[in-house]
């Protein structure tokens, strides 16, 4: 049994929707773009990799940055414990690659192209605009990806789906809309 403070990821979109984009009977590279308590992370794992060659990067530095909006939930609880032990319990977990650092230092390095992205980390707006350029580039054709807290509202002063929206309008003519609601889908073309 999975340990939580916070069930977000089981109200979420992609939680009921990511089985109508994805076949988990061929290989899926997956990447994870902020875990908090690994819920998300331990769904994909259990879920879609389940192909030999299927794999799941996670990213998440674990700690409390300035304007973090999360800082309450790491201040009273163990998020990286909990993270740590839920992904040690999960299928597949064999599959995981875990990278705990910031997605701009992963990025760094990074050479892997990937099938599915989720972006789920800092929700200030410059952090978004670096995660969704650098996702989109290290995407594969016809893949997806899945940013969270699309109508979140606004960290800073400016608005997450303003951000978001600007990089559909940037990238228009490589990609197509799969999803809009709380959190956005697109297929890179």
């Amino acid at each position: 049994m999975y340990r939580y403070s916070q069930k977000w990821f089981y109200d979420s979109e992609i939680y009921h929707y990511l089985k109508d984009y994805l076949n988990d009977s061929k290989k899926i590279t997956m990447l994870e773009i902020g875990c908090f308590e690994g819920l998300s992370t331990c769904h994909f794992c259990d879920k879609f990799l389940s192909h030999e060659e299927s794999s799941l990067d996670a990213v998440d530095p674990f700690l409390s940055i300035n304007d973090n909006d999360h800082s309450q939930y790491l201040e009273k609880d163990s998020v990286e414990d909990n993270f740590d032990y839920n992904t040690s319990i999960c299928n597949n977990k064999n599959k995981l690659m875990i990278h705990k650092i910031t997605s701009d230092k992963y990025f760094e390095t990074n050479k892997k192209k990937y099938d599915f992205i989720y972006i789920d980390g800092c929700h200030l707006c410059d952090f978004i605009k670096r995660d969704m350029k650098n996702s989109f580039e290290n995407l594969n054709e016809g893949g997806i990806m899945w940013m969270d807290d699309y109508l979140g509202g606004a960290v800073g002063d400016d608005s997450i789906k303003q951000t978001m929206d600007e990089f559909i309008e940037n990238h228009k003519d490589k990609l197509q809309l799969l999803h809009s609601g709380y959190q956005l889908a697109i297929k890179k073309s």
